[in-house]
C-alpha cells in the first residue's frame, strides 16, 4: 500500500538527497524492510569503493569510474532493460545493474560522497551525468561509465527525437533533484505497466501526483490505471478532470466515449 506520509514531505526546497528520494519510492512501494535492505547494499558498495580508491593516484573521478564499472561490477543491464529490477533502487543496488537514470542516481550519490562535483542531465531518452573539473565538465553515460563525445550524444538524441534532431543548450542543462525523481517514477511506472503490474503502476502515479497535483496528463494516466483495476468511478473522475482542463486535446473526445462505457456504480479500490 502507498505510504503517502513519505511523499508528503517532497517539495522543491526539500533538502533530501536524490538517493534518499529514490529510496523513498522503494519504501512507498514495498515498505521499510525493502528500504533497509537497499541501505545495507549501498553501504557495502560505498565501503568496497573506498577500499578500491584508498591506494589510487590520479584524478579521483577517473579512478571512481574505473573502480565502479570495473572490479565492483556496476553495469547497464542490456538484456533486461525494461525489467522493474532496473528501476527499483533496492534491486539496482543488490544486483549492481540498472538503466541510465537509476545508475545515474547511484553515480551522483557516490560522486557526492567522495567529494567529486557532478550533476544530472535530463537528456532526452537517456539520462546522463556531468562530472565537473574546475570550470569544465565531462559528460558520462551512467549506463556504461564512459565519457561521451558530442557526436555520441547527438546519436543518442537522434535515437530519441529523430534524425533531424540537433543538440541545443537546453538538452545539456543540469536537472533538479525533483525532475530526476519525476523521470525515475515515470520510467518505473512504465515498466510496471509493461509487465501488467497495474497496482504498482498506480502507486507510482499517485507519487507523481504528489509532485504535480494538478497535472491533467498524469490524472488521465491514473484514470487508465484505475480502469484496468476495475475502479470505474475513480477512472471517470480522472477522465473528467482531463476533459475539463484539456478540452481541445484529441484524447478528450475518446475519453468522453470511454466514460459512457464505464460502470459507474459503487466501486471498491483493490
Amino acid at each position: 500500500m502507498l505510504k503517502t506520509n513519505i511523499s508528503d514531505g517532497w517539495s522543491s526546497d526539500d533538502p533530501r538527497s536524490l538517493m534518499m528520494l529514490a529510496l523513498d519510492v522503494v519504501e512507498s512501494l514495498y515498505g521499510l524492510k525493502a528500504r533497509d535492505q537497499a541501505e545495507v547494499s549501498l553501504f557495502a558498495l560505498e565501503r568496497e569503493l573506498a577500499e578500491q580508491l584508498k591506494d589510487q593516484s590520479g584524478p579521483m573521478a577517473q579512478q571512481l569510474l574505473s573502480a565502479l564499472y570495473g572490479p565492483l561490477g556496476v553495469a547497464g543491464d542490456w538484456e533486461r532493460f525494461f525489467s522493474t529490477d532496473n528501476c527499483l533502487m533496492n534491486r539496482v543496488l543488490s544486483r549492481r545493474r540498472g538503466i541510465p537514470v537509476t545508475l545515474g542516481i547511484l553515480l551522483l550519490h557516490l560522486c557526492e560522497g567522495f567529494g567529486i562535483r557532478a550533476e544530472g542531465i535530463g537528456f532526452p531518452g537517456h539520462f546522463l551525468v556531468r562530472v565537473l573539473f574546475d570550470d569544465e565538465g565531462l559528460v558520462i553515460d551512467p549506463f556504461t561509465g564512459r565519457p561521451l563525445s558530442r557526436h555520441e550524444m547527438e546519436q543518442l538524441l537522434r535515437g530519441a527525437r529523430g534524425n533531424l534532431a540537433r543538440i541545443k543548450p537546453g538538452h545539456l542543462k543540469a536537472a533538479e533533484n525533483l525532475d530526476i525523481l519525476t523521470r525515475l517514477l515515470n520510467v518505473t511506472k512504465a515498466s510496471f505497466i509493461h509487465h501488467k503490474q497495474f497496482s504498482q503502476a498506480l502507486a507510482c502515479s499517485q507519487l507523481l501526483l504528489k509532485l504535480k497535483p494538478d497535472c491533467p496528463f498524469e490524472r488521465r494516466d491514473r484514470g487508465f490505471l484505475y480502469e484496468q483495476l476495475d475502479c470505474d468511478r475513480l477512472a471517470a473522475d480522472d477522465f473528467e478532470f482531463f476533459i475539463e482542463h484539456c478540452p481541445e486535446d484529441p484524447v478528450a473526445d475518446v475519453l468522453k466515449a470511454q466514460i459512457l462505457a464505464l460502470d459507474l456504480g459503487p466501486q471498491t479500490l483493490h
